[in-house]
């Protein structure tokens, strides 16, 4: 079977604006919409973020931020209702799974 070099064998045809519009569509296609997550979720991860913050564990953590998802690893600290994990300040709402 034939290897097919997709749009490379048409942008000489191509137009600039067209490559930059293809360029565009490529990269929002990366990007991710935040996943919901229900009550015994968020209750569960509650739990895992005060026992982890308690006991000092090192977890790793799923987290959404700019529209990815990240794979953050350390210890989380707790200072009042904020959440710190290496000296980063994290948003609740984005944290999606701990291990």
């Amino acid at each position: 079977m034939l290897k097919d070099r997709g749009n490379i064998k048409w942008t000489s045809l191509m137009l600039t604006e067209h490559r930059e519009k293809l360029e565009e569509l490529y990269e929002h296609e990366k990007y991710l919409k935040k996943p919901l997550l229900d009550e015994q979720q968020l209750e569960r991860l509650d739990y895992l973020i005060k026992e982890a913050g308690r006991e000092q564990h090192s977890i790793k953590l799923l987290y959404y931020h700019n529209r990815q998802i990240q794979e953050v690893e350390g210890r989380i600290v707790l200072r009042g209702n904020k959440i710190f994990l290496n000296g980063r300040e994290l948003i609740k709402d984005n944290i999606l799974d701990i291990k």
